[in-house]
């Protein structure tokens, strides 16, 4: 062909091997996108490919075998009817008429574990019922664990979502004194507006209670009875504080002071913000109360310890075999793996599991009845304790969603609701223990579990110790052991924290008050949800996305489809006889996957990215399953407008052909509304129901999936519909203006609160002998890093802790050498780069990491899907250790020494990047030295921390 000859040549074949031309003319091009081939090009490959896949199809040519064209999947049976639809049971629906639960019963709420289903408990981490969560507390826990549950349903799994507020202990007790109310009325306050506002987030919680209640007394009791009977408990005096002023011992949280870990000077005495190590009152530096101000003194008391030390093999065999990447593990988030492997490598000790409280579980032993259970123990026992409350409540008749009280569940029977065959115990005792060895005839449950990152060690050490100890044996515990866990990290706002007593950033009942609606504050928090990195909320991101990506493409797709179908069709979707023409014409084709080249085009472009969403969403990368979604609405835009149906109606002989245009297009908008839901449940009922489709009908099942590869078949045709409404408004531009303005608070200078710690910082300071100088330049930027070029002199390991490498870095002159703990071990090989140049940030504040202090950072890039995959930042060739690193546009005058309380850092990092060419950028902008931008060998659009 290329020479004119009859028939191809084995020129042809050569290029055709080494040519895809899809069916629009276009090709693939290395960097991702569609590129148009002339169309003499076109017109010869489709002519060879004929040729090749029909005349010599299954025969030598050339020399070469050609194998015929695979032939399209089969078309699934049409749905005819809505009833063909599976429905899918939501919390509170389809509720039968049984009232004991004594067996399975299918299809009906709530659930009970199933062998005929895969079994999927699912806790969100319990929230302190003494604040109003913020948009940065919804995403780590709440909304996340929503939307894997909303998930789970679509995929017809046996599914159970439990929270609740966590009310007991000391951050209650102080609440109470701030606001001047008993811990009661403080309890009732917080609960119900967490309630109120998880319920306008579209939170679905099979149930949503509280750890106040008599089940949690009942449930803790019963698990700490075990662990002491199995003799891992003792007791120990210990020494306390003591507040005179208030005539009682202090509870960690009512004591502050310096940590003696990084040398923060707000750490709470149970656990330092700043570095995130957990801490004993006892170990603080400079302790003072949090209520008075006053000194504390030592006094000693007994208490009762979990003795972790005695469990932490059997803790260790179960980390591993849930941890591992073989058909046994779960998925572990990596900085979930990174924070259980340092606790575990440091070793564990006993653990005081008691507290001198009033508010709190009673701890049932003589000699101890005055004290109450340490909230680490207690808590986690709650999502057992709900669990049952949920059960108990549904065998009192009581509605889904009825409200929790304080002390509820004194008149349980005993039998019914704790006995050996009580519902909750067939999902909390089901034999997916240690090592899924307990011989447990019951169904098997995977423990799935969302928190944010400074609630690991509780999950992954504490709580599992304390079922662990509940038994001599592994194949001897009964409870109901995690499987898989979703760390969040941080979400910051507008480049800072939230503050609630600065007025600074969107608190759950704020985000109701801007009009805004629900699904597009879930959609914009998914969409930056922190997984591999913190994240920072933006007000021109969230107007962004709702404009540019709701509106203007899931929005458009949809309305766009369904309005013409509208408009063109008599308010109808096309029928059978609209897109082929006479009736038995219509019946003929419509089972022949050839036939529809349209619904196959479409359903070959989305089937793909279907097939990605459901990968994604069950490894818990939500992110990515949410672009999925908006790229298979993307590709039905693209669809749409190349078919160009406003031009294909017009004539009458192309009318067939509009209508099996629009019909493909009319499924893949139910695949979307399917694919959205557990992100955007209340957009998805909408567009449901505009489809006069039930609002329950979004079952991710094999009918959809596998129906999905001809769209058109995925709903009934000639269904006649209203006319559709428009799904997203946009945001204006002077709306985000406002709100910015509205949530930006009271600047730090002018907070009372923060002005008293800035003095008590110089006191110290003075104190200690010496000041750091103010930073001049206040802008939260990567101004205020001081970035040099460095120079690795020397690289060991670090004698005390296996993951972390010690450096001495050179850089310059004027600064000289510095001595560097980073935690690159196993990620970057250091000992192989001395004599390299690398990045340093020179500023940071010293600090000491397991023993040895760290004098600056280095910078590395991290692949966000995977953060095991790590690369150092280096300069350009011919840079010099001590040569400025600065960032055009952003060239004031850096800190002398950044302040870790601050958090400058952290609120800058989040803007740094690898650009396609692998250039480390900050916003967009290379980072550079005199020689030219610094790079990393081969990561692209990576995170740099």
């Amino acid at each position: 062909y290329l020479y004119g000859t009859k028939h191809p040549s084995k020129d042809d074949l050569v290029v055709f091997s080494h040519l895809k031309v899809n069916e629009d003319g276009t090709i693939d091009a290395s960097d991702g996108k569609k590129k148009k081939v002339p169309e003499s090009v076109h017109e010869w490959y489709k002519s060879v490919e004929r040729l090749l896949r029909g005349k010599f199809a299954g025969q030598d040519y050339q020399g070469v075998t050609i194998l015929p064209k695979e032939p399209l999947p089969p078309c699934p049976k049409r749905i005819s009817k809505a009833e063909d639809i599976k429905l899918v049971t939501e919390p509170g629906t389809n509720t039968g008429s049984h009232a004991d639960f004594a067996k399975t019963c299918e299809d009906v709420w709530p659930p009970l574990p199933s062998e005929k289903k895969r079994n999927v408990l699912i806790t969100s981490a319990l929230p302190y019922v003494n604040n109003e969560p913020h948009l940065g507390n919804i995403i780590g826990c709440v909304l996340s664990a929503d939307v894997y549950a909303r998930w789970c349903r679509a995929r017809l799994y046996n599914t159970l979502f439990v929270c609740g507020t966590d009310e007991y202990g000391t951050a209650t007790e102080t609440k109470a004194f701030q606001e001047k109310m008993t811990c009661e009325e403080i309890c009732d306050k917080y609960h119900a507006l967490h309630s109120q506002i998880y319920k306008w987030f579209g939170i679905c919680f099979d149930e949503f209670g509280r750890t106040s209640t008599h089940r949690q007394t009942r449930v803790a009791q019963e698990i700490f009875h075990q662990v002491h009977g199995n003799g891992k408990v003792h007791e120990e005096s210990m020494e306390q504080l003591y507040s005179e002023k208030l005539g009682r011992f202090l509870a960690d949280r009512l004591v502050e002071g310096t940590c003696p870990k990084c040398g923060y000077e707000d750490a709470r005495g149970d656990q330092c913000d700043a570095c995130g190590g957990l801490l004993s009152p006892t170990e603080l530096i400079n302790p003072r109360c949090k209520l008075t101000g006053t000194v504390p003194k030592m006094k000693t008391t007994n208490h009762l310890f979990l003795n972790l030390t005695e469990v932490s093999q059997r803790l260790q065999d179960w980390i591993n075999y849930r941890s591992s990447k073989d058909e046994n593990g779960g998925m572990w988030s990596s900085n979930c793996q990174r924070t259980t492997e340092s606790w575990m490598r440091d070793g564990l000790k006993p653990r005081c599991i008691t507290r001198d409280l009033k508010w709190g579980t009673p701890v049932p032993l003589e000699g101890f009845t005055h004290k109450v259970f340490y909230v680490w123990f207690d808590a986690p026992i709650g999502y057992i304790s709900i669990t049952a409350s949920l059960f108990a409540k549904r065998m009192l008749g009581e509605k889904f969603g009825a409200s929790t009280k304080i002390g509820e569940g004194k008149e349980d029977n005993e039998e019914s609701c704790y006995g050996s065959e009580a519902a909750w115990r067939q999902w909390w005792q089901a034999g997916n223990s240690e090592q899924a060895t307990s011989g447990s005839k019951r169904p098997k449950v995977e423990l799935v579990q969302f928190m944010g990152k400074d609630n690991i060690p509780f999950h992954t050490i504490m709580f599992p110790s304390t079922l662990i100890g509940t038994a001599k044996s592994a194949g001897e515990n009964p409870w109901t052991m995690m499987k898989s866990i979703s760390v969040c990290e941080y979400l910051t706002y507008e480049g800072d924290k939230f503050s609630k007593s600065r007025s600074r950033g969107v608190f759950g009942s704020d985000a109701r008050g801007t009009g805004i609606p629900a699904d597009v504050w879930r959609y914009n928090l998914l969409a930056a949800r922190p997984e591999g990195s913190d994240s920072d909320f933006k007000w021109q991101d969230l107007a962004n996305r709702c404009n540019g990506e709701l509106l203007a493409n899931l929005g458009n797709f949809v309305n766009r489809t369904l309005s013409f179908a509208y408009a063109r069709f008599n308010g109808h979707f096309p029928s059978l006889e609209d897109m082929w023409g006479s009736l038995e014409v219509a019946k003929a084709k419509d089972n022949d996957p050839a036939a529809n080249k349209y619904d196959e085009e479409l359903g070959a472009s989305i089937a793909p990215l279907i097939e990605q969403y459901i990968e994604a969403m069950e490894l818990m990368q939500m992110r990515n399953g949410l672009s999925l979604v908006m790229a298979c609405s993307k590709a039905g835009n693209q669809f749409f407008q190349e078919k160009e149906p406003w031009v294909l109606i017009k004539d009458e002989s192309t009318r067939p052909v509009c209508a099996r245009v629009i019909a493909a297009c009319i499924g893949l908008v139910r695949v979307l509304a399917c694919l959205i839901q557990p992100y955007m449940p209340t957009t998805s009922a909408r567009i449901l129901t505009q489809m006069k489709l039930p609002a329950t009908a979004y079952a991710i099942d094999e009918q959809l999936v596998l129906g999905a590869r001809y769209p058109s078949r995925l709903y009934p045709l000639g269904t006649a519909i209203d006319k559709p409404e428009v799904l997203f408004e946009a945001i204006p531009e002077d709306r985000i203006k406002e709100m910015k303005a509205k949530f930006s608070g009271a600047p730090e200078d002018e907070d009372e609160k923060a002005k008293k710690k800035a003095d008590k910082k110089k006191k110290n300071q003075q104190q200690k002998g010496g000041k750091t100088k103010a930073p001049t330049n206040t802008k939260i930027d990567v101004s205020r890093l001081d970035l040099v070029v460095g120079k690795l002199v020397k690289v060991w390991r670090h004698p005390n802790a296996d993951s972390l490498y010690c450096e001495e870095i050179d850089l310059g002159s004027e600064k000289g050498i510095r001595k560097v703990v980073s935690g690159l071990v196993g990620k970057v090989d250091l000992e192989a780069m001395v004599g390299s140049n690398i990045v340093v940030v020179s500023n940071m504040k010293p600090s000491k990491m397991r023993g040895i202090e760290s004098q600056a950072m280095v910078l590395a890039a991290f692949d966000k899907n995977d953060p095991s995959k790590t690369e150092m930042v280096t300069p350009p060739e011919g840079s010099a250790a001590g040569d400025k690193i600065f960032v055009k546009g952003y060239e004031d005058e850096p800190d002398e020494q950044l302040n870790p309380r601050k958090k400058v850092f952290e609120q800058v990092q989040p803007n740094f990047s690898t650009s396609a060419d692998c250039v480390v950028t900050y916003s967009g902008v290379p980072l550079q030295t005199s020689k030219g931008n610094c790079t990393v060998p081969s990561l692209k659009d990576a995170g740099v921390k």
